[in-house]
């Protein structure tokens, strides 16, 4: 395959991916900017590797897992501006306002328990629910985890989050909630 070729292969794969790339760095980070700062990144280790680029189908995984590592490219930065920023704000002159936001107390939600849960458990989670990736082998491959493995931690994923819902008592997500689902529909209760 000659360059041109090589380069045209490149071409289709960004437009093809680089929208569902853009959706997972903005749903991670929350900031357009650094998600399009990930798709550049994802698809500059793309090119950089491209002699070694996997086989059509699961392409799209593999760029899942460069831009995960870009994601947290990303965050560790964002991370260690909050930090210099909160340095800095602690030299600030006493009387100046303070975030108006500051003593807002917000309720439990199911954001926060999918924030109290470690990160990995969070990140399969995103996968299957946001990305799509509900095959066993793609969404190992996205995580660097066999097949197998990677079902075992969509199911310990789940079971952990259920319990801190079940924790919570948030409305709708509790044993009491999924009782009365099951019964509407006519199923028993999960185990």
């Amino acid at each position: 395959m000659g360059a041109q070729d090589s380069e045209d292969g490149f071409c289709e794969v960004f437009d093809r991916y680089a929208p569902a790339i853009f959706r997972y760095a903005q749903r991670r980070l929350g900031s357009r900017e650094a998600a399009q700062d990930v798709v550049s990144d994802t698809f500059t280790a793309a090119w950089r590797h491209w002699d070694r680029h996997p086989a059509p189908e699961v392409l799209l995984p593999w760029l899942y897992a460069i831009a995960g590592n870009a994601v947290r490219d990303q965050w560790r930065s964002a991370q260690r501006q909050r930090r210099l920023t909160g340095r800095l704000s602690a030299l600030r002159p006493a009387g100046h306002g303070a975030d108006p936001g500051e003593g807002v107390v917000l309720g439990r939600s199911i954001s926060q328990a999918l924030a109290a849960l470690p990160e990995a458990d969070r990140e399969v989670l995103r996968l299957v629910a946001w990305e799509g990736q509900t095959d066993a082998r793609m969404l190992g491959l996205a995580l660097g985890l066999r097949p197998a493995s990677a079902r075992s931690r969509v199911l310990r994923a789940r079971r952990r989050l259920r319990a801190l819902l079940d924790e919570a008592d948030i409305p709708g997500c509790g044993p009491a909630a999924r009782v009365a689902a099951a019964s509407r529909h006519g199923h028993g209760t999960e185990a």
